[in-house]
């Protein structure tokens, strides 16, 4: 959540408490400019306060004793979760190489003391501005990149999210010889549940497939809608055994606990085929999908509702169920 006009808090950074508090002074003028204000006499102390508290602007004085405010300003600028955090420099300095350091360091303001008040609380005031407009869009872009890997419906991952993650894991899965599996799902005579109780029926049915299905899952576990009522799981650091359990407590539930459908009981079944990764074998994007493509293909033909392993998935020891 982005902070408003009314509730931001502004971190002082002045080894000379007079400054701190006419700086404090300055800005409390102006009503519902700022919340709360936290002071620091010292750089290192200042930088605490930043990781440990939510800041939305910095008023960092120049020359500090042990680590000064450039220094102070790369160690903000460098630390992730804390560079969009606007800081203005504050130094009785006025030479203009120690202006463009700043700047060029990343700083978004510069203030030579002693200050003009007036200046000061204009200043704040425009910064505030600025990050409350871009911590707006920074989260309006989060959303818009959650909405495009999730499926609308179901509200698990899309396929396009699949894709892309498979590649990465394929890479892993090749770099530290780590196993990766892939376990394809295709819910059995879907077509007869949307043609008897109606699409929006079976809307509710790979709703609730999904639900079920997440209980099972690992947190590191890729869980998508691969199309229509078919659904992918990429499995980092699992074996085809250990997949083929959690593949079967994925069958038993679908064939043991039936969907209420207006009132009405109906059982629906699902196919899996899995497939996992080998060097030479199945160790691209492609080549992972058809295996188990064709597994889930061996599934339908000799009966549906039943867990099928491509033949190199076969190879080696059996492990533990499929953990949390």
């Amino acid at each position: 959540m982005t902070q408003t006009q009314n509730d931001a808090t502004i971190l002082i950074v002045d080894d000379t408490e007079t400054v701190r508090r006419q700086i404090q002074r300055v800005l409390a003028q102006e009503t519902g400019l700022v919340g709360q204000f936290l002071e620091a006499g010292s750089a290192l102390e200042g930088y605490k306060q930043l990781v440990t508290q939510k800041v939305d602007l910095v008023v960092c004085d120049v020359v500090m004793p042990d680590i000064d405010g450039f220094k102070f300003l790369s160690m903000v600028k460098g630390h992730p979760e804390l560079a969009h955090i606007p800081v203005l420099l504050l130094t009785s300095q006025g030479d203009q190489e120690s202006k463009n350091k700043g700047l060029e360091q990343g700083a978004s303001d510069y203030l030579t003391k002693p200050f003009n008040e007036i200046e000061l609380l204009a200043r704040v005031r425009v910064h505030l501005k600025l990050k409350l407009v871009q911590d707006e869009l920074r989260e309006a872009n989060k959303q818009l990149t959650a909405l495009s890997n999730t499926d609308g419906l179901t509200e698990i991952f899309n396929r396009r999210h699949l894709m892309n993650t498979m590649t990465y894991e394929i890479s892993r899965a090749a770099r530290y010889a780590s196993p990766l599996a892939f376990l394809l799902m295709d819910l059995d005579d879907f077509k007869s549940v949307n043609d008897t109780y109606g699409h929006q029926a079976g809307d509710q049915v790979l709703v609730s497939f999904c639900n079920r299905v997440n209980t099972i899952l690992r947190r590191t576990d890729i869980f998508a809608r691969y199309g229509g009522e078919e659904f992918a799981i990429l499995l980092p650091q699992a074996k085809p055994s250990g997949v083929e359990n959690l593949a079967e407590k994925i069958r038993a539930n679908l064939a043991n606990t039936p969907f209420d459908i207006g009132g009405q009981l109906v059982t629906v079944t699902v196919s899996c085929g899995i497939a996992s990764y080998k060097e030479g074998v199945a160790d691209t994007v492609d080549t992972i999908i058809k295996e188990a493509d064709q597994a889930l293909y061996r599934a339908k033909q000799t009966g549906k509702n039943r867990v099928v392993l491509s033949p190199h998935c076969l190879e080696g020891a059996r492990v533990p169920d499929h953990e949390d």
